[in-house]
C-alpha cells in the first residue's frame, strides 16, 4: 500500500474568544456574574472599578473606560513615547483596603453545624472512651435532616473495621437513645415514624397516647389518609380521630430544623417593571454591578519597563479587559431588549394577574430581535423580573398556546391558574373531579383533555378529588 499526501479545503465555524466570553456572561445569573466580575478584578491588573478611582479625589477628572482603553492602546502601539513623562493620576487600586472601614461586627461568624452541636453535648455526658467513640460514629452517620442513615449492625461493623473494636448492636442502642435526647431533639431517629413516636411519647396532650398508637401500628394507613379504617380499628369516633390527626400534623417532620448546614440562596432581580401612566416599562438593576474601566495606573507602571515580555503581558490583559467590559455591556443590552418585548407582550398580566398571561414562545422573541433562540434562552435563564405581581424568572412568561372556541389562545400557565382557582372555590364535601373541571373549562370555550387537567393538577401539587375529600372530612 503506497502512502500519499492529499490537500483538502473545508470551512469550519469557530467561536473567537470574545464571542465565547460574551455567551458565558449572558447565561450567568446575577450572583454568578458578581463573582465573575470579582474574579476578573483580582486577576487582571488592567481592569479596575471606575467608581473607586473617582472617589479618590473629586477634583481629578478621570477618563472614561473607552478613553482609558484608547489611551493605553495608543501608547502600546507607539514605540517613540517618552514613558517617563506619563503621570499616574491614581495611587489607589481596586483591591486597596482601608483599615478604618474594618468593623469586627460586620464579619460573619462560622455557622454551628449539627455535627458540632451534638458532639459538644456528647462530650459533656461523662461517657467511657468506648461509648464516646460509638457516639461519634452515630453522629457522623446522620444526614442534614438529623436522621440516622445506618443501622446498629452497620455501625458495629464500621467500628470493627476502622478501630478493631468488637461491639454488639445492643451496645449501640443506648448511645442512639442518648443522642435522641440531645438538642435538636430526636436526632439519630431511624426514620420519620420513629421521630414522630419520640415526640408523641413526650407530648402531654389528651389524645397523645392514641396518636402514638396510630403512628406505631397504623402508619401505612395514616400516610394514605385512610382515617375511617384507623378509627374503626381503634374504636375512635370522628371527633377523636380528627384530634389525633391534627396532633400528628402539628409535629415536626425532621429533627434538624435550626442548624441546617446549607446556606440560603437569595434572588437578586435583574429587571424591575414599573408603571408609567397606563403602560408598564422595564428598568435594569444596574446598581448591583460596579462600573469597570481600564486601569491606567498599572499600564503606566508596566510601560516603564522596556522588556518585550512586559509589553506582551500588558497587551494581552488590555485585550481581555476590553473584551470583558464589552461583554458586560452586550449582556445588559440583550437582557434589556428581551425584557422589553416580554413586558410589552404581557401588559395584561402585570395589570390583572396570572390568569391574563398570554402564550409566548422563545421563537417569537428571537424573530423580533433577529437573534437565535439559544441566545434568548441564555438571556432568560436564571434572570429574574420584579413587579407589583411578585418576583418571577423570565422563563416563567414563556408558555404553550391552547386555542379556545373564540379563535383566540390561552397560555398553559393561565389555565393552571384557572384550575387552581376552581379547586380553591369547590365545595369541601364534594370536590371537583377532573371531568367536571373539563366541562367547566369547555363552558368558557377552552377545549382541553382530561389527562391534561390531571397533568396540570399534579404540577400544582394538588391531589385528586378522592384524596381531597378525605382531607376535607377531617
Amino acid at each position: 500500500m503506497n502512502q500519499t499526501l492529499q490537500l483538502n479545503l473545508r470551512q469550519q465555524l469557530k467561536l473567537n474568544p470574545q464571542l465565547q466570553q460574551s455567551i458565558k456572561l449572558l447565561q450567568l445569573s446575577q450572583t454568578d456574574l458578581q463573582q465573575e466580575i470579582q474574579y476578573q478584578l483580582d486577576n487582571n491588573p488592567l481592569l479596575c472599578v471606575d467608581e473607586a478611582i473617582k472617589a479618590v479625589d473629586q477634583n481629578i477628572q478621570t477618563p472614561s473606560a473607552k478613553e482609558n482603553s484608547q489611551a493605553v492602546e495608543a501608547s502600546l502601539t507607539n514605540n517613540n513615547d517618552d514613558w517617563t513623562q506619563v503621570s499616574v493620576s491614581d495611587p489607589i487600586t481596586h483591591n486597596s483596603i482601608s483599615t478604618s472601614d474594618f468593623n469586627i461586627e460586620n464579619t460573619a461568624s462560622e455557622p454551628v453545624t449539627l455535627t458540632g452541636k451534638l458532639e459538644w453535648q456528647l462530650e459533656l455526658s461523662h461517657l467511657s472512651d468506648l461509648d464516646l467513640e460509638i457516639g461519634y460514629y452515630v453522629i457522623e452517620n446522620l444526614n442534614d435532616k438529623g436522621f440516622l442513615t445506618l443501622s446498629a449492625e452497620e455501625i458495629a461493623q464500621l467500628l470493627s473495621h476502622d478501630l478493631d473494636i468488637e461491639v454488639e448492636p445492643n451496645d449501640i442502642f443506648p448511645l442512639i437513645h442518648l443522642i435522641q435526647q440531645f438538642e435538636p431533639f430526636g436526632c439519630a431517629s431511624r426514620d420519620l415514624q420513629e421521630f414522630l413516636i419520640l415526640q408523641l411519647k413526650q407530648n402531654k396532650a389528651p389524645f397523645a397516647q392514641s396518636a402514638c398508637e396510630i403512628v406505631s401500628h397504623h402508619f401505612d394507613a395514616l400516610s394514605k389518609h385512610h382515617y375511617r379504617d384507623i378509627a374503626k380499628h381503634l374504636r375512635l369516633n370522628d371527633s377523636e380521630i380528627h384530634q389525633c390527626v391534627e396532633l400528628i400534623q402539628s409535629l415536626k417532620k425532621q429533627p434538624n430544623t435550626e442548624c441546617i448546614n446549607d446556606t440560603a440562596d437569595y434572588i437578586k432581580p435583574d429587571i424591575e417593571v414599573i408603571q408609567q401612566g397606563r403602560q408598564w416599562h422595564v428598568q435594569m438593576f444596574d446598581q448591583h454591578f460596579p462600573t469597570l474601566a481600564v486601569n491606567q495606573q498599572y499600564a503606566t507602571i508596566l510601560r516603564q519597563s522596556a522588556k518585550a515580555s512586559d509589553k506582551q503581558y500588558l497587551q494581552e490583559n488590555l485585550q481581555k479587559a476590553r473584551w470583558f467590559i464589552n461583554g458586560l455591556q452586550s449582556r445588559q443590552q440583550t437582557i434589556h431588549k428581551v425584557a422589553e418585548l416580554i413586558v410589552e407582550h404581557q401588559q395584561d398580566f402585570f395589570e390583572h394577574g396570572e390568569e391574563s398571561l398570554k402564550p409566548l414562545r422563545l421563537q417569537d422573541i428571537a424573530e423580533k430581535l433577529e437573534m437565535h433562540e439559544s441566545t434568548i434562552s441564555r438571556a432568560t435563564k436564571n434572570k429574574y423580573l420584579q413587579s407589583s405581581q411578585g418576583v418571577f424568572e423570565m422563563k416563567y412568561f414563556f408558555s404553550n398556546a391552547i386555542p379556545n372556541d373564540r379563535g383566540g389562545e390561552l397560555s398553559s400557565t393561565a389555565i393552571k391558574s384557572k384550575i387552581k382557582t376552581m379547586i380553591q372555590a369547590e365545595p369541601s364535601r364534594k370536590p371537583l373531579s377532573d371531568n367536571t373541571i373539563v366541562d367547566m373549562l369547555q363552558q368558557e370555550g377552552i377545549q382541553i383533555a382530561r389527562r391534561t387537567i390531571a397533568k396540570y393538577r399534579e404540577a400544582l401539587n394538588i391531589p385528586c378529588s378522592s384524596q381531597r375529600k378525605l382531607l376535607n372530612n377531617f
